[in-house]
């Protein structure tokens, strides 16, 4: 019986997490979480900390064919003014053959992993937190594995507006 309680006590004091996600330790008198701190640079172009929901992504639907391959120089533009040239250069495009385009923003700069059709032979990984285009036909999750794992699949409704979950801000008609 001392056994199991000297283990129980052992194993309370690492924590329950999931596995590769770091802890947020604050080890001082005053110490607060500050999310902003643990955001991307290109995440912190945007008002996270206003809004009410607690997203890992910010999604702006940018339309579809032409229309939105071009609309996504404009976003990028729109959105990262303040940041370098280089950091915007950064900013991937991952080819699914969709119709639709799609800016995503990672709140954090975890790993975030693409697959279409659930296939994980197809997998793409966007690393470090940096924005993407995704042009897809609603055919492609992307996972996230913080704090237990998340996941998304870009589409849009009978009104071409995005479909939001709760990890998904809609930032298609935000104005700086």
């Amino acid at each position: 019986m001392k056994a199991i309680a000297i283990f129980a006590v052992i194993a309370g004091l690492f924590g329950c997490r999931a596995p590769g996600e770091k802890p947020f330790i604050l080890d001082g008198p005053g110490m607060v979480y500050v999310d902003s701190e643990h955001r991307t640079e290109y995440a912190n172009t945007l008002p996270f900390d206003e809004i009410e929901d607690y997203p890992y992504w910010a999604v702006a639907y940018l339309g579809e064919g032409e229309t939105g391959k071009n609309t996504a120089n404009e976003y990028i533009e729109k959105l990262f003014s303040k940041l370098s040239e280089e950091k915007c250069r950064a900013i991937s495009h991952y080819d699914y053959g969709g119709e639709k385009w799609y800016l995503v923003i990672p709140r954090y700069g975890d790993e975030n992993e693409l697959i279409q059709n659930g296939d994980k032979k197809n997998l793409q990984k966007a690393d470090d937190g940096t924005p993407y285009i995704i042009n897809c036909g609603g055919d492609v999750e992307i996972y996230i594995v913080i704090r237990g794992g998340h996941k998304i699949t870009l589409d849009t409704d009978e009104n071409d507006r995005l479909i939001c979950t709760p990890d998904i801000w809609d930032i298609t008609d935000y104005k700086e």
